[in-house]
């Protein structure tokens, strides 16, 4: 009897125990659990280091990625900064007056428009020389009497600098304008600013190769309507207007290989179609029996040691090779003369265009070729030309009760 009492306790005992056991094991986490623990742990420490590179970011302007087209203080009841043109896609809106820079740490600049949609209120009596360009020539960053072309009006008021820049212009979009302006102004010298970081680019979305020439398709400029455009770039845009850690990653990890796609994907392709459209551009100026000087500017991140993958060393090639083979074709390349100054100095803290010092750098080198090394120039020797001084800017308060006082800083008698 006692035997069988044992046993039944035992029994009972070794039911609890396994009920027992059973309740614990129902109490560890599965193993799905434990990953998602590891995933959250991860995710966490993401968000942390994500956080703290933003605010690096935020603190470091300098480290920063220019993002947008900038911040703008309009002063005229035109809220828009270009309109389509015909022949040559587009230009700014005739008589628009705005305030404009690319980040915050970056400096202010007043903007006036002309009658024709360009960025030059300044007129000397001197002979026309028409610079062609893109948003380097137009100075942006800078104020119109900071960029190196009225420099040029202020020191040699022979000459009469006709700013014909805008922002995105390659070399389609300057044959056009050029094919237009020629006939109205007798001329000399026709200045076409090249950049290697954006020429290529800008040449093959509008021109394509036919045979043994180049075609050049540009339409008017209209803008893409709000409502057609997809979600998924709706959340890129907005990332990269409000973060600074998603256009550094990017500009790190995606730029480089698709940044600039058009050119990229036939790197040969972009550079046949810009010799082409350089060869037309000449046979153009020389029809009106004028010299062409290709101005070349070189980007801030070569200048800072840093492949943009624009091949700008097979670029240059091409270019030599031109001025070389081509009579009266000259080729300025300011990539030694830029290479020599501190990037920080000549380019923007966060947006990279021409500082008012690397704009007067320009000028400065501009001055010696069209005075001692042009041949229809004076050939004055470099030695008897006057010392130039950089004088640095007073900032730009942007309120329109200014505006008319900044641009007779512009419009005024220039200090040679």
């Amino acid at each position: 009897m006692t035997s069988i009492e044992t046993r039944a306790g035992d029994d009972e005992t070794a039911r609890r125990g396994a009920k027992g056991h059973e309740d614990v094991e129902t109490t560890i986490p599965p193993r799905s659990r434990i990953n998602i623990g590891n995933a959250l742990l991860v995710l966490a420490s993401i968000m942390l280091v994500l956080v703290g590179a933003e605010l690096v970011l935020r603190s470091v302007p300098r480290l920063q990625v220019q993002t947008g087209e900038g911040e703008y203080r309009y002063c005229t009841a035109i809220h828009e900064r270009h309109r389509p043109h015909a022949a040559y896609g587009y230009t700014e809106y005739p008589g628009n007056s705005y305030f404009e820079r690319y980040s915050t740490v970056d400096p202010w600049s007043y903007v006036r428009i002309n009658a024709e949609g360009f960025r030059d209120n300044y007129r000397t009596n001197g002979r026309p020389v028409l610079v062609l360009g893109d948003s380097m020539t137009r100075g942006s960053l800078v104020n119109e009497n900071e960029t190196y072309t009225d420099l040029m009006d202020g020191w040699h008021p022979e000459w009469s600098f006709r700013n014909y820049g805008v922002g995105g212009y390659g070399q389609a979009h300057t044959i056009r304008l050029y094919e237009e302006k020629a006939p109205t102004l007798p001329h000399d010298l026709v200045i076409q600013q090249y950049s290697l970081s954006t020429d290529l680019d800008d040449n093959v979305e509008r021109a394509t190769l036919s045979g043994d020439t180049v075609v050049i398709n540009i339409k008017p400029a209209v803008g893409t309507p709000k409502d057609s455009v997809k979600p998924l770039v709706r959340l890129h845009t907005f990332f990269w207007n409000h973060s600074k850690v998603y256009p550094w990653i990017y500009n790190i990890a995606v730029r480089p290989y698709f940044g600039n796609w058009d050119a990229r994907r036939n790197i040969d392709g972009a550079i046949e179609v810009t010799h082409r459209l350089l060869t037309m551009l000449a046979k153009d100026t020389k029809s009106y029996g004028a010299d062409l000087l290709v101005l070349v500017l070189p980007s801030w991140a070569e200048m800072a040691g840093r492949d943009d993958g624009m091949d700008p060393k097979r670029q240059r090639a091409m270019l030599k090779a031109f001025a070389e083979a081509t009579p009266g074709v000259y080729l300025l390349d300011m990539t030694p003369v830029l290479a020599a100054e501190d990037p920080n100095r000549t380019y923007g803290i966060v947006d990279k265009h021409l500082t008012p010092y690397g704009h007067f750098v320009v000028a400065e080198a501009l001055e010696r070729w069209m005075v001692a090394e042009w041949p229809r120039g004076p050939m004055t020797a470099v030695t008897s030309m006057p010392a130039r001084s950089f004088r640095p800017p007073t900032p730009i308060i942007p309120k329109c009760k200014l505006a008319e006082g900044y641009l007779e800083l512009v419009k005024a008698a220039h200090a040679p």
